[in-house]
């Protein structure tokens, strides 16, 4: 049964993903659920999800649903208003003699053929600017219809006691694509799979918006790919609000293009919700994210958290913002679904979506008083006073700490550097944030090498180009591009820095010409010079002296107060001790320095202290011991996103295996069987460790040390294994994907090649367990996957119970698993789709 108001629905039969959503929604809306809101910003696709749950509940269910349209009321339209547009979507016929209320209670609680009462469904689309007057009839009509549930839909809840609140997330990165391709052949453009990237960076732009994403590809009416995606900067150079409005008919006003979306909801707000909105458009875009592409990126460094937000965006004008009302008004901002909000463990983040920021700082620069000026300066210096904090104080207890807020706010950090070349005289601020980055080592756990030495690079050329900036502070950039250059595996661009900095440092041209030839004279250098040379001479020239350059480090940095600096000369001359030391010097070294770490308790210094003194024990140790502290401090990297580090556990492991080998083969009767499996890891290693370099863009014919010990390695895992035995499973090894994920479990034994999906790259040499299946079997995995329980499969299958039963332990033990919660992972990618479409199907009972 359908009200009048149905036929205003939109249309379903091009609906893409949103699985999740909808099993979720009908489960609540067959529960004890009598208000769910899905709640949203514009543009999201809560009208059209909300269109699918009514069309499968009629089918499936035959349950009767109505459909009320609010976008026609006026902004705030009272009960009465919002009373009339129910009866008039509602109630069919004439209701003369009775009330327009009790026609309308009368046709939601009819009764079926025979007298009993049902469920009734009544959809409330758009609530968001009539929420007083559409909370008081919707409670009066719970009230009255003991079988009614109302599904709303809002960009702010409705506010009633027991409401069900349902947050529609973005479209997937595979939804939105499929949605985007969809769209651009109603133009008739079809993309293709050359254009597929440009297609995804679009969708990114528009943060995987249904709506936005059917406006963007409405563009190919008349732009390229390539001009649309241009378009989409998100600066100042950004064209989607002025692009023409979408179509005609079929959808409403306030949907005919991004910039009205958006203005539906700011027009809600009040001035000061308005301003700070605005001012909020100073930080970083943020982003948010479907559920299935969690494992892609973080939900959490993502944001400005609240101490920022009060430092840039209060102020004192009467007209202003009081730094006591920016909480409160961010929350009503995130109600309304203009402001997203990221909830960590022990702290709250807010964002605006690019298009929000877009937006919100086009009013903000329209502003005549020089609003978006102080707002860019204040954003600058509190990110630069931030981050010179968090260098003075990281190793400590704190670090942990420190680490989590410089990977929350890289965006901001970066978005502050960007700022201060934009402003001519300001590049100083944006050197001191790109320096203070390195010396905080967020290159190593976020983002690129590459990336975080071009923008120090820019941010010193730019610095020298205004004459800014202390000499002291131009060395120290210098020192550590540098340094990053020599960590990429680039020794010639570290030279080069390294010269240079000696030239201005060093005033003798006599010292300037000979300084190379006697390291242990100390020339005066500054710090974190002297750490380039030490590094310098471990990484690229393989020279024991650098151990005397790094203890120099060491004590100039301590000298200094700066502790930070002293933990990473203590660490390279550790590592150097461990390389080029005697063993006598290789254990000691090691081990004072991890005692010292330990001590002051930064748990990232910790586990690079451990990787050195696993280095120390696989060459003049027990490999054993090697092989377990290795094995702790990959686990830490891992858990701290060190990229660098885990490369770099990954192949102390494949040295420490080495080592294994060699000790076995000189042992009386020897385990031949061990020697052979010890080998293939190492070759497995090395094929992930090639994999994780290309990733993260290091190039190891340059670490001198590393490279050593992996030829080491290799050479002699090859005489163990064989050449042809080798080659195949360190190709095993390079298909680990994502690389930084899996060669890191390969290296702490917690993932098996046999254990890989079935179609997974790695395994294109070697046969998958799946295919070991018989085609009953396979069914059996599939409806087991989908979550059948066995009676379910043997009704289903015709079969016994019993036979079920012996054909999930069958496939349990064919595939190595021990619980039908690992089988969907086994599956061939369309098999997982199909297990993906059972588990719809399945029953509920």
């Amino acid at each position: 049964m359908l009200g009048p108001g149905a036929g205003a629905q939109p249309a379903i039969n091009d609906f893409v993903g949103r699985e999740r959503e909808l099993e979720r929604i009908v489960t609540l809306l067959l529960g004890p659920a009598r208000l769910l809101t899905l709640i949203g910003s514009g543009g999201i696709g809560k009208t059209r999800l909300a269109a699918v749950v009514g069309h499968r509940l009629r089918k499936t269910q035959r349950v009767p649903v109505h459909w009320v349209r609010l976008a026609r009321l006026t902004k705030g339209a009272d009960a009465a208003a919002v009373e009339e547009e129910v009866v008039r979507s509602v109630v069919d016929g004439d209701f003369s003699g009775r009330s327009a209320w009790q026609a309308l209670i009368d046709s939601l609680g009819r009764s079926d053929t025979v007298g009993r009462g049902g469920q009734t469904v009544l959809v409330m689309d758009n609530c968001e600017h009539v929420l007083d007057g559409a909370g008081a009839v919707i409670s009066a009509m719970l009230d009255a219809v003991p079988g009614l549930t109302v599904l709303a839909t809002s960009r702010e809840a409705i506010g009633w006691i027991d409401e069900q609140l349902v947050q529609i997330p973005p479209l997937s990165h595979t939804q939105a694509l499929a949605l985007f391709r969809q769209r651009a052949s109603l133009t008739g453009h079809i993309i293709g799979d050359d254009q597929v990237a440009v297609a995804e960076a679009i969708c990114r732009h528009v943060h995987n918006h249904p709506l936005h994403i059917q406006l963007a590809a409405a563009r190919l009416r008349y732009q390229p790919l390539s001009l649309i995606l241009r378009d989409l900067n998100g600066e100042g150079a950004d064209r989607r609000l002025r692009w023409s409005p979408g179509p005609r008919v079929g959808t409403e006003e306030r949907h005919r293009g991004i910039g009205d979306v958006i203005a539906w909801s700011f027009d809600l707000c009040g001035p000061k919700e308005r301003l700070l909105f605005e001012r909020m458009s100073v930080f970083a875009a943020g982003y948010d994210i479907n559920p299935d592409d969690t494992d892609s990126i973080s939900a959490l460094d993502v944001g400005a958290d609240l101490e920022a937000i009060e430092a840039v965006c209060a102020d004192t004008e009467a007209d202003g913002l009081p730094s006591e009302e920016i909480e409160g008004l961010l929350e009503r901002l995130v109600d309304r679904s203009l402001v997203l909000i990221h909830l960590g463990a022990d702290v709250a983040r807010y964002s605006l979506l690019e298009s929000f920021r877009v937006f919100a700082k086009q009013r903000s620069s329209e502003r005549a008083d020089g609003e978006w000026a102080r707002l860019s300066a204040r954003h600058r210096r509190y990110y630069r006073d931030k981050v010179i904090e968090a260098g003075a104080g990281w190793a400590s207890t704190r670090e942990q700490q420190l680490l989590n807020w410089a990977r929350a706010a890289n965006a901001n950090l970066r978005c502050a550097i960007d700022s201060s070349l934009a402003e001519p005289g300001q590049a100083v601020d944006g050197l001191e944030i790109a320096t203070g980055l390195i010396a905080l080592r967020i290159p190593f756990l976020q983002g690129s090498l590459r990336e975080s030495r071009q923008l120090a690079e820019r941010t010193l050329a730019a610095t020298r180009a205004a004459g800014l900036g202390p000499l002291e502070l131009q060395v120290s950039a210098m020192a550590l591009i540098g340094w990053v250059s020599l960590c990429q595996g680039l020794p010639d661009d570290a030279e080069r820095m390294l010269d240079e900095c000696v030239r201005v440092c060093v005033a003798d041209p006599g010292a300037q010409a000979a300084w190379r030839q006697d390291p242990t004279v100390d020339l005066g250098l500054p710090a974190s010079v002297e750490f380039l040379w030490g590094s310098t001479l471990l990484l690229t020239h393989g020279d024991v002296r650098a151990l005397t350059v790094l203890s120099r480090a060491r004590e100039k940095f301590t000298a200094a107060a700066d502790l930070g600096g002293a933990t990473m000369s203590e660490l390279f001359e550790s590592l150097a001790a461990a390389f080029y030391g005697t063993a006598e010097q290789a254990l000691d070294v090691t081990h004072r320095h991890l005692g010292t770490i330990g001590r002051s308790g930064p748990q990232w210094a910790t586990s690079w202290a451990e990787l050195a003194r696993a280095i120390a024990l696989t060459r003049h140790g027990d490999p054993d011991q090697a092989a377990a502290i290795g094995h702790k401090a990959l686990t830490w990297q891992i858990g701290m996103r060190d990229q660098w580090g885990v490369v770099w556990a990954v192949h102390i492991r494949g040295w420490t295996l080495a080592r294994m080998i060699v000790d076995q083969a000189a042992a009386p009767g020897g385990d031949s069987d061990s020697v052979e499996n010890w080998a293939r890891e190492i070759a497995w290693l090395s094929g992930a460790g090639t994999a994780l370099r290309e990733q993260i863009g290091v190039d190891l014919a340059n670490l001198v040390p590393f490279a050593a010990e992996t030829e080491k390695a290799i050479q002699i895992a090859q005489n163990a294994l064989g050449e042809h035995a080798f080659d195949s499973a360190e190709r095993e090894g390079r298909l680990v994907r994502p690389a930084l994920e899996e060669a890191a479990r390969l290296a702490l034994g917690t993932l098996s090649l046999d254990r890989l999906p079935a179609d997974h790259p790695a395994r294109q040499d070697r046969p998958s367990p799946w295919q070991d299946l018989s085609a009953a079997e396979q069914h059996v995995a599939v409806l087991a996957a989908a979550g059948w329980t066995n009676a379910a499969i043997a009704t289903r299958r015709g079969s016994s119970y019993r036979t079920v039963d012996t054909q999930v332990a069958t496939v349990l033990h064919k595939l190595m698993i021990s619980s039908r919660t690992e089988i969907l992972p086994l599956l061939p990618a369309d098999q997982r789709d199909r297990a993906v479409r059972e588990s719809e199907k399945r029953p509920r009972r």
